[in-house]
């Protein structure tokens, strides 16, 4: 093989790992942490107090997947296009009461609106039926920067 080649060979393999990781880069929308009090649910798993990381990821699909992850619980919760949201900031959790005990209701990250199906017992009786009850709590999200 002519020297020519062999270092064009070489500069379209560097291309090539340079565009693949680049592109695995930008699949991590958005990444960060944020600390609970005291154990909570969300969805239907109870995590325990402490401090977590998240990261929200492109998949294949339209759909991303929000990865919260502590020292002894992880969720998975796969995050649909109608999340995105435009005049959403900064990152925020919401919690709720829920027979006494801390639920996440919703989640705000730069540019997503996360709202989490609970199954909330005031939520299924008379005129209060189909309303949102009112967050007793908020948790800060801290966003990492990119």
């Amino acid at each position: 093989m002519r020297p020519v080649s062999k270092y064009l060979v070489v500069a379209f393999a560097l291309i090539a790992i340079a565009f693949a990781s680049s592109s695995v880069s930008a699949n991590q929308a958005l990444s960060g942490s944020f600390t609970l009090s005291h154990a909570t649910q969300w969805k239907s798993t109870v995590l325990p107090a402490g401090d977590y990381r998240f990261r929200l990821a492109h998949r294949d699909t339209d759909t991303k997947l929000l990865v919260v992850e502590g020292s002894k619980q992880t969720l998975d919760i796969l995050i649909f296009p109608q999340s995105e949201c435009n005049s959403c900031k900064t990152g925020l959790l919401r919690l709720d009461s829920q027979s006494g005990n801390p639920v996440v209701t919703s989640m705000d990250l730069p540019g997503y609106h996360l709202d989490f199906d609970v199954n909330h017992p005031a939520r299924n009786k008379g005129p209060e039926l189909g309303k949102t009850p009112k967050s007793s709590d908020q948790v800060a999200v801290h966003v990492d920067s990119n």
